[in-house]
């Protein structure tokens, strides 16, 4: 790599310069260029410096994303009436006058029809700003549409069944009017080819015995979490760092961690820095910016670089490097993430994206870290939407339903994977259509391209370069270093870093709600509404539960809701069904006195027909012969949360570490059977509560956490999360006969 440290000598002279010739590879050198490090305004970009494309959105910095804005709002609008969209076309429409106020006794209706038979229609609205319903309202039909909107809306988008659309606005006769709308309407292109789903990804079978289509068991869909995602736990992501303004903690980029010393980001973030001479600072250990801990630390730039074949249209080589003022304390909280193996290309693989960006398309951002799980989709197949944009460098993830992406202000940030028990940078926040729409998932820079480069610059720049295994090892000095994977260096001194572990805490008694349809196999047991014990899907028509849920109950007194997550809003997910029952069956050794033998099956006046998007589906049962000793579960529910407190609408989970049964003898003494397996944190604080009775406790069933497996039936425990008395659930392995023997004749699902 002897172009990296020419180019950088003579950066460190305070020369602008390229390095020399590309590297034999053909990815091209690294330009480094000093970072601002004066006082500074920031300016508008000159317009010859800009050519922005609608299709190509940089995630980076707010005034970036205004001046798009204004693009749009200066876009004409299609007149009212009928329009035809051939596949691929989008037309702007809006409120008459906007962004001035729109005029009262307004009636316009726009129809849209797609030439191609194949293609749908999508609106998507970036400023939505009117009146309560009664005087204005926009009603969006056809299509399988039937959505009426009004007040203001963060955020708003819909997509079409088929080829048509009609959008309909209407005021009142009130003077007292609002902004409006600016939406644009759009057309897709209708695939030509089928991409094979990966197995990683896919949870659906065949049921030899039954010859029907099956959910596999035991996937949960974590497709929630940063559009539509959730916060982090504190330093759960330890390779993660902000970009902020000198001074301050606002965030215009991410990025993530290589070693003491070097950064890995968006090219488009360090252009942006010289471009707008933006002194910068990098925040890392952080997780709050409101609130920094002592763990966070503040550094600023040395020099910053990005790939000489960068182009700022095409966003193709969108990674850089950022080398810090002073080396990074290392610690548990603050790590480097590890480098991909670049022999795979992790299609199918679910990937986890971070970042302080915005939680919806030009919206805010939060103070706080969140993230997103997002599916790695196939190059062929992000091309089918994105024509022919994506490049080799490129990597793409996200749900075809969209909802869930990185996005403005994530730029630079990680894309990483679970590979063999570590976890892996595989992508650069780079660019994307919006943020989070349907068929556009997010584009990232392709880390395996640049595994060579990267560690040419670490095998000059900062130490701890190898961290816990010889994938992020610098190479030998020369310039046809050999592949990652087989790389050697001496070992780390003693108390270096391990790169690519998570710090995952626990999360009901201290949890979080889940998102709809986490937990495809949670059931809620009612008599009305509320539920009052929980349960699990194990066949298409039997449910485990708890005996003392059930015990001296009439079938007809049971009812179980199915694909249930806010039991107070009806209209949150068409899934939700509430079943009656037909047989309840009791352990016959359950002892009412003891609770042990806690478990009773119940079986349904009708089978389930698991539906292909596994809003339900059956867990998986354990392996028989292991005892789930010190692993993280996940107990689901919609128990109190707190010991005598009230109970959540929406379903509730919460991660504890399982414990060895002398242990919990500790506590509990010889109430502690062997049908039992305890769980909790020694100093309380995490556990399940009234009304999770019966419920599931999970955990993976493999290392690739591909599928979870029921472990556990919530029985009991002394209070809730009190420190030193666990909770206690039902230890489900030790009824496997018993199960496969009442549920014969049903239909059950394989593993993936």
């Amino acid at each position: 790599m002897g172009s990296v440290e020419l180019s950088l000598g003579l950066v460190l002279l305070g020369v602008w310069c390229v390095g020399s010739a590309p590297a034999s590879n053909g990815n091209g050198t690294w330009i480094l260029v000093p970072s601002g490090r004066g006082s500074f305004t920031i300016q508008p970009r000159n317009e010859s410096l800009i050519q922005p494309r609608w299709t190509v959105m940089p995630r980076n910095f707010d005034s970036f994303i205004k001046k798009l804005a204004n693009k749009q709002e200066k876009d004409e609008g299609v007149d009212c009436g009928s329009h035809s969209l051939s596949p691929g076309q989008t037309v702007t429409i809006k409120s008459r006058n906007f962004p001035g106020r729109y005029p009262p006794n307004e009636s316009c209706r726009w129809t849209f029809q797609g030439t191609s038979p194949d293609s749908k229609l999508t609106i998507s609205c970036r400023v939505f700003k009117l009146k309560p319903c009664r005087k204005s309202s926009v009603l969006i039909t056809g299509g399988g549409l039937n959505k009426k909107y009004c007040k203001n809306q963060e955020e708003l988008t819909e997509t079409s069944d088929d080829n048509n659309m009609d959008v309909y606005f209407r005021t009142s006769g009130s003077r007292r009017t609002k902004k409006g709308f600016n939406c644009r309407v759009s057309a897709s292109v209708p695939p030509t080819t089928t991409v094979p789903t990966s197995p990683v990804i896919s949870s659906t079978t065949t049921n030899q015995a039954s010859d029907k289509t099956c959910q596999s068991c035991g996937t949960v869909n974590r497709v929630t979490r940063i559009v539509g995602g959730i916060e982090t736990e504190v330093n759960e992501y330890p390779w993660q760092v902000a970009l902020v303004y000198a001074g301050s903690s606002s965030v215009f980029c991410g990025g993530s961690l290589l070693n003491d010393e070097l950064v890995v980001t968006a090219a488009h973030c360090i252009k942006a820095m010289t471009d707008y001479e933006i002194e910068t600072e990098v925040l890392l250990g952080a997780h709050d910016l409101d609130n920094p801990t002592a763990i966070q630390q503040r550094i600023g730039v040395a020099y910053s670089g990005y790939h000489s074949l960068y182009d700022d249209y095409t966003m193709d080589h969108d990674i850089g490097i950022i080398l810090l003022s002073s080396p990074a304390t290392l610690s548990d909280r603050v790590k480097p993430v590890c480098f991909p193996d670049a022999s795979k290309d992790y299609s199918g693989y679910q990937a986890i994206t971070s970042g302080w960006g915005t939680l919806s398309e030009g919206g805010s951002q939060p103070v706080i870290l969140n993230e997103v799980d997002v599916p790695i989709v196939t190059n062929a197949a992000c091309n089918e939407n994105y024509d022919g944009e994506i490049t080799s460098n490129m990597i793409c993830a996200g749900h075809p339903e969209g909802g869930k992406d990185a996005c403005q202000g994530d730029s630079g940030g990680p894309l990483v994977v679970e590979d063999n028990g570590k976890w892996v940078l595989v992508g650069v926040t780079s660019w994307g259509y919006g943020c989070a729409r349907p068929d556009y998932p997010g584009v990232y820079a392709r880390v395996t391209e640049y595994i060579d480069a990267l560690m040419g610059v670490m095998e000059s720049y900062g130490s701890n370069n190898l961290c816990d295994g010889a994938t992020t090892a610098a190479p030998p000095a020369t310039t046809t270093a050999a592949p990652p994977a087989t790389a050697t260096a001496a070992p780390p001194p003693t108390g270096s870093c391990k790169c690519g572990r998570r710090n995952p805490v626990t999360r009901i008694v201290g949890g979080q709600p889940t998102t709809v349809h986490e937990y495809p196999w949670q059931v809620g047991l009612t008599s009305y509404s509320r539920p009052y014990c929980g349960g699990s899907v194990i066949s298409n028509q039997w449910i485990l539960t708890a005996a003392h849920c059930v015990d001296g109950d009439s079938p007809s007194s049971v009812y179980v809701l199915i694909g249930e997550h806010n039991y107070a809003i009806t209209s949150e997910t068409t899934a939700t069904e509430k079943r009656p029952v037909s047989q309840i069956i009791v352990h016959p050794q359950y002892n009412s006195g003891t609770y042990d033998n806690d478990m009773a099956l119940l079986k349904l006046s009708s089978p389930i027909p698991f539906p292909s998007d596994n809003k339900i589906a059956p867990v998986c049962l354990p392996d028989p012969q292991n005892a789930y000793d010190d692993v993280d579960a996940i107990v689901t529910g919609w128990g109190t949360l707190s010991s005598g407190g009230s109970q959540p609408n929406e379903l509730h989970e919460v991660t504890v570490p399982t414990m060895t049964n002398s242990k919990c003898q500790q506590s509990y003494g010889s109430s502690i059977t062997s049908n039992m397996i305890c769980a909790g944190l020694d100093e309380g604080g995490k556990d399940s509560c009234q009304g999770d009775s019966g419920g599931p406790m999970v955990t993976a069933g493999n290392a690739a956490q591909t599928f979870m497996v029921q472990i556990g039936v919530v029985s009991w425990g002394y209070g809730c999360a009190y420190a030193g008395y666990p909770g206690v659930y039902a230890r489900v392995n030790n009824y496997l006969s018993w199960i496969s023997s009442q549920i014969a004749g049903s239909e059950t699902c394989p593993r993936p």
